[in-house]
């Protein structure tokens, strides 16, 4: 089985608070699991979530169809936030915090 990461983990890598991380998963911008109370995300969910393109490429509609202004407007963003640097890949923030090999 995959190693699920608690939204603990996930804000001490990503500097932010649990608080921030449980908002994401609560309004669905980061994928997780529920069990009860708890929250567990997988790395690979984790990962798509730090990487825009990967997002914009899993929700995009086959070939055949057109985009729509909402798909347009994804790629815009995650073009933008690539560019000015706010989005940091999942290995640089374990390799930042000595995690070992993504």
């Amino acid at each position: 089985m995959k190693k699920l990461l608690t939204p603990e983990e996930i804000a001490e890598n990503l500097s932010v608070s649990e608080k921030t991380v449980k908002m994401w998963l609560l309004h669905g911008k980061l994928r997780g699991l529920k069990a009860g109370i708890f929250w567990r995300v997988r790395e690979e969910d984790l990962e798509a979530f730090l990487d825009p393109t990967q997002r914009v490429l899993e929700n995009a509609p086959p070939d055949e169809e057109p985009w729509t202004p909402e798909d347009e407007k994804a790629v815009e963003e995650a073009e933008i936030a690539i560019r000015k640097g706010r989005i940091k890949s999942f290995e640089k923030v374990r390799s930042r915090k000595g995690k070992g090999k993504a």
